[in-house]
């Protein structure tokens, strides 16, 4: 009996210690250039900006606000460039079975050296959060080439 007491209340300490949850996770709006995703289209940027909108709402990314990325950095050549934008998504959430997995995307739209050159650079991060600890990763390759894939597909119909 003593053993099924000490069995009922490790079991109720394990059921509030995974559902209890940890200090709330904060998933920042801007990104940092941790391990960005570039690849240029050759294509003008408003239509490259219209594509890009669509396949992320197709990939479940809804875009929550846009802003001017000089708000936030310096572009890498000291010059801006004439059109730019910066995409925040909405954070996704995720149950993982010990904690919750939080991702976010910063997507860059601004045009390139050359006419009808838009370059697009994406930036991920996902937080796992555990009971325990937050883990963070800025890469999620195979996600990122196929959004790339399917903007540049819907271009070049």
């Amino acid at each position: 009996m003593e053993k099924f007491v000490n069995f009922k209340k490790f079991f109720i300490t394990l059921v509030l210690f995974t559902f209890g949850g940890c200090a709330s996770i904060t998933v920042p709006d801007y990104i940092q250039d941790k391990n960005p995703y570039k690849q240029k289209f050759y294509a003008s940027f408003d239509s490259v900006l219209a594509v890009s909108m669509e396949v992320l709402e197709e990939s479940g990314w809804q875009i929550s606000k846009e802003s001017d990325p000089a708000v936030f950095e310096r572009s890498e050549s000291g010059v801006d460039s004439n059109k730019q934008i910066l995409l925040f998504s909405k954070v996704r959430q995720t149950a993982l079975f010990l904690g919750t997995r939080y991702a976010r995307l910063n997507v860059y739209l601004r045009t390139g050296a050359g006419k009808n050159v838009t370059e697009i650079e994406i930036r991920y991060i996902t937080i796992n959060s555990t009971p325990v600890k937050a883990f963070r990763n800025y890469k999620h390759d195979h996600a990122i080439s196929r959004l790339f894939s399917k903007i540049e597909s819907k271009l070049s119909h």
